[in-house]
């Protein structure tokens, strides 16, 4: 057997590997001029495609080259395969697989628990989908099932029933594989492996290298032993040179090398010149300590600033900018052990020369956001051609229907912002297909004006057509691939490719569920089997999960982005590894209810100890190899809830810091001028904004109009009590809330019908003694049920709001009468106005009294309240200090006293209307009271019986009108509509226009 050659991990192996190609007596003939009878074999395809650049680049090597044939081990075993037996053999996508593990656990003699699994597609295809991957790691790794029994109670019931007849499924999926004529990658490698003693004859005349393994599968280690065995192939290690010079003192990363070593009775020789002790001069490293991902991304970009050197200045718009230099990051990687960081990352680089070579989870496009809100639009459908609103909005907002142009010119957002204006204004369920507005009611712009509207709506219809009818009464996964494909081609129009253009990302995932998500529903054997859409929809969603889209990593220059795993091989002078927390380096242990951690190594498969070996060698390795590496990593809380906890540092980022500190022989803290930065939140004071409207002439003129021509209702005076921006943006802009569908009942709207009703009960009892404590709720309770039942706002709500409201109002009503005194009814929703001067301005009040009273004491003026209501302590009538601060206030002082007066009295609604009463009928009322029907339905009185006479009489008849003549004086006095954070601003309308950072649960 030939020494196994192990190249320096603190060199590039990469070139040593060209010169090992190249050299005279090396495998290469012609004076290593022609590589064509090299075959060189990777563990991944990365490292191939920077041997070829490096051979391209390398100014020593002549031109032409024939270069040698390089392939990866994944591709080269079913190669190696198909040239043992040459009988065509259709290779099972998961789907087949899948199928055929639910055949054979079916034809289990007695299959007890599993016959209803078997039976059930829907129950099956999840568990399937492991069953697949373990039968596909027991070949790769060429160990034999074996049968698991008494794992009740350890795993989940239907993982110990099938454990306990894996032998048997086993075989049975082996045999109805070989039946269908059908192959795996796994079984390619098993075969392969059982017939190594053969390679060596069938590889004859070719030079082979097996470069950069170092835990390799149980296949690939009988295939890699038998060609090593017969001296066919050469082992290249990139690894410590320990294993050649001092075999005691190998890294600990590297233990794995040195059992193979062991076991095949093999010695290691360096590749190239001797190296020195790899601990003697140890790489730069620098630690980052964050408190997030974007503290990280902060911290990764002034690092990769500060490598770039002194930015270049390019001049743009006639200012100077700094830009980095060109190539300055040409031998630097940035390292993800989590893929998902990718797109943050992307954004947050420096630089845009960037060279991706890893996969990016297909869960987290905007491609999976469309297909997703397409299922939930079926699943939530109650009918054909009918939909949830929320969720036709969804899917008419995504960016890839809002970007949608049908034919060249006829974009479609502006039908698609009609129709989502049709939606808010109905119902819960709308049907976009029966959508079909008057050409001439569009409002200008909607369309080009070239376009024809009927075009463009019929092209609309199609669009909408591949989004929700062709998923509609789907039976079969054959069924749903066409239907994606409908949709992929509907995101595609002809003569649309151009926009994908500027999505690169979008398209490469579009590409992939049109290359390969479609293909596997389309065309495997169970494809046509029938299927409900719950099982369609769970397997659609479990595949797109498990989907992965690679980046065309070309060409090989600028700023390296890469996975862990992309890494092996490649060595960069300067490597940013992110995220260097435990829970991603080397990570937990990936969730498997078949067959859990602890269980695997029973049967033969690697376990979380032996992949953080592999993560080990592969961390350790490319930190050996740089001259300068920048470690991030945060300890901020990392989830939520019972199973959420605080991040912390990778082992591997411990122990170079502990390696560091040894070599100081100090403790390491951050920021003491050593070699780990905590990354501080700079704490600042947070800005306290005042936003508010400055009254220009237009504004004031708008003002004056209002005043001198509307009746200023007590409503209106509140909002501007209560925070005049808001009463700026409601009463004096055309600014709305956005039309929306209430689906928890419209508060307003319950609040007019209960007055009806109240008014109607009432209405025959008026100047009359009455008990209404006596009287039956009966009529009332129905009444308002059948009044309720009719108003659309109900029949929009779910059905357990209400019933839930039906219930809860009748109980209310009932409550009412119960707490209703012995009383006299004078007035039912009267209106009543009354002028008042102000500064010689004459505006009218007015409102309506919702009743009117007379009891033993006199008249009582009663207003029904709905909501919460906060009545005002009787000590504010008689705070002097506070409304002689309301009499002398001037334009520009006293800037806190609407807050105190709103602090104090709360509303000037009950009161308005007292005087209201009092200016209309010259009678000063007794008392004025709440009806609170949220609750009991009693009375809660203005004043109260402690109140003296003169005190509510002073109320009513000086102190309401001097605070309504503060209001308008202030509404025209102020020099700005300022707003009033308070509790209020939680559930304010216009508080997407309102920029304070923090407007709910605040007080003034």
């Amino acid at each position: 057997m030939k020494p196994i050659l192990v190249v320096d991990w603190r060199a590039d192996c990469i070139a040593a590997l060209a010169d090992l190609l190249l050299a005279p007596d090396g495998p290469g003939t012609s004076g290593g001029a022609d590589l064509r009878r090299c075959l060189v074999v990777f563990p991944h395809r990365r490292p191939a495609r920077h041997l070829m650049h490096h051979l391209a680049t390398r100014a020593d090597v002549p031109k032409p080259l024939f270069l040698p044939e390089m392939t990866a081990v994944d591709q080269w075993l079913p190669a190696l395969a198909r040239e043992l037996d040459p009988a065509p053999l259709r290779t099972a996508g998961l789907l087949d697989r899948v199928g055929l593990l639910r055949e054979a656990v079916a034809a289990l003699p007695r299959p007890g628990p599993l016959r209803a699994l078997a039976a059930a597609p829907e129950r099956f295809f999840p568990w399937g989908r492991h069953l697949a991957g373990l039968m596909e790691e027991l070949l790769r790794h060429g160990a034999g099932p074996q049968d698991m029994h008494h794992l009740q109670g350890e795993v989940h019931d239907t993982a110990a029933a099938l454990l306990e007849r894996l032998r048997a499924i086993h075989d049975g999926y082996l045999r109805a594989l070989e039946a269908r004529g059908w192959t795996t990658p796994g079984l390619d490698a098993a075969r392969v492996a059982r017939r190594a003693d053969e390679l060596p004859a069938l590889l004859a005349g070719r030079r082979i290298l097996l470069v950069g393994f170092h835990a390799p599968t149980g296949t690939e280690m009988a295939v890699l032993r038998a060609l090593a065995a017969a001296g066919t192939a050469q082992v290249v290690w990139h690894s410590d040179p320990a294993l050649a010079q001092a075999p005691g003192r190998v890294h600990w990363a590297c233990r794995e090398h040195a059992r193979w070593l062991r076991d095949w009775g093999a010695r290691a020789e360096l590749l190239g010149p001797p190296a020195p002790d790899t601990r003697e001069t140890p790489p730069t490293v620098r630690f980052h300590e964050g408190f997030d991902l974007h503290s990280q991304l902060d911290a990764l970009r002034g690092v990769l600033d500060d490598m770039a050197g002194p930015p270049a200045q390019a001049t743009q718009n006639g200012r100077k900018q700094d830009t980095p230099k060109p190539g300055a990051h040409g031998d630097t990687a940035v390292i993800l052990p989590d893929s998902g960081a990718l797109m943050p990352v992307l954004h947050h680089l420096p630089v845009k020369d960037v060279n991706i070579s890893m996969g990016y989870p297909l869960a987290r496009s905007s491609l999976l956001r469309l297909v997703e809100t397409v299922l939930r639009l079926q699943e939530t459908s109650p009918g054909p051609g009918r939909y949830a609103w929320r969720e036709v909005v969804a899917l008419i907002r995504h960016p890839y229907v809002k970007m949608l142009e049908p034919r060249p010119g006829l974009p479609l957002r502006g039908l698609l912002r009609e129709m989502e204006q049709a939606i808010r204004r109905g119902g819960t369920v709308f049907a976009p297909l029966a959508w079909a507005p008057d050409p001439a009611t569009l409002p200008e712009g909607t369309l080009p004006p070239e376009a024809d509207p009927q075009e463009a709506l019929a092209l609309l219809h199609e669009t909408l057509t591949a989004c929700l009818t062709a998923f509609e009464g789907l039976g079969s996964l054959e069924a749903l691939g066409r239907a994606l494909l409908g949709l992929a081609r509907a995101l595609v129009p002809e003569g649309g490719e151009q926009t994908w253009h500027r999505f690169p990302v979008d398209a490469e995932c579009l590409y992939r569920l049109t290359a390969v998500v479609v293909p596997a529903l389309t065309d495997s054997h169970v494809s046509r089997d029938p299927a409900g859409r719950a099982t369609l929809f769970s397997i659609l969603r479990q595949m797109l999960a498990a989907e992965r889209v690679p980046f065309e990593a070309e060409p090989l220059t600028g700023l390296q982005v890469l996975g862990m795993l992309e890494s092996r091989l490649l060595r960069f002078a300067r490597v940013c590894v992110l995220d260097a927390t435990e829970e991603h380096l080397p990570g937990p242990p990936a969730h498997d209810p078949l067959l859990p951690d602890p269980l695997r190594g029973l049967l033969g498969l690697p376990d979380a100890r032996q992949r953080a070996q592999v993560a080990a060698h592969n961390f350790h390795r490319l930190v050996a190899g740089a001259r300068e590496v920048h470690l991030f990593y945060h300890t901020g809380v990392s989830g939520s809830g019972p199973l959420g906890g605080r991040s912390v540092r990778s082992r591997f980022v411990e122990q170079l810091l502990w390696e560091e500190e040894k070599r100081q022989g100090r403790v390491i803290r951050g920021n003491d001028g050593g070699p780990l930065e905590t990354l501080a939140l700079p704490v600042r004071p947070l800005p306290r904004p005042t936003p508010g409207v400055a009254k220009t002439a237009p504004i004031l003129a708008r003002l004056d109009t209002l005043l001198a021509t509307r009746v200023l209702s007590p409503t209106l005076l509140d909002d501007y009590l209560a925070c005049p921006l808001r009463f700026f943006h409601k009463r004096l802009t055309p600014l709305r809330e956005p039309d929306t569908v209430s689906e928890d009942g419209d508060q307003r709207e319950l609040g007019i019908l209960i007055h009806a009703v109240l008014k109607d009960f009432l209405a025959p009892l008026r100047q009359q003694r009455v008990n209404l404590a006596e009287q039956d709720p009966a009529p009332l309770m129905d009444a308002f049920s059948a009044r309720l039942e009719a108003a659309p706002f109900f029949i929009q709500m779910p059905y357990d709001l209400r019933l839930g409201l039906r219930a809860v109002g009748r109980e209310r009503l009932r409550r009412f009468l119960a707490s209703s005194p012995e009383t006299t009814i004078v007035l039912l929703e009267q209106p009543v106005e009354a002028p008042l001067a102000v500064d010689g301005l004459g505006v009218r009040l007015g409102g309506v009294l919702d009743r009117v009273d007379q009891r033993p004491e006199g008249a009582v003026v009663l207003d029904y309240k709905t909501g919460s209501l906060a009545p005002p302590p009787l000590k504010a009538w008689s705070n002097d200090a506070l409304w002689e601060r309301v009499e002398a206030w001037e334009p520009g002082q006293d800037p806190g006293l609407l807050a105190d007066l709103e602090a104090a009295l709360h509303s000037l609604q009950l009161p308005l209307y007292a005087w209201l009463h009092w200016c209309e009928t010259d009678t000063l009322p007794a008392d004025a009271a709440w009806v609170e029907l949220r609750a009991d339905g009693g009375e809660k009185p203005l004043f109260g019986p402690k109140a003296e006479a003169e005190t509510r009489e002073t109320a009513i008849t000086e102190l309401t009108p001097l605070a309504v003549r503060l209001l308008v004086r202030h509404m025209r006095g102020a020099e700005r509509f300022e707003a009033a954070p308070g509790p209020h601003c939680q559930w304010c309308r216009f508080g997407f226009s309102c920029p304070l950072p923090a407007k709910a649960g605040t007080s003034r």
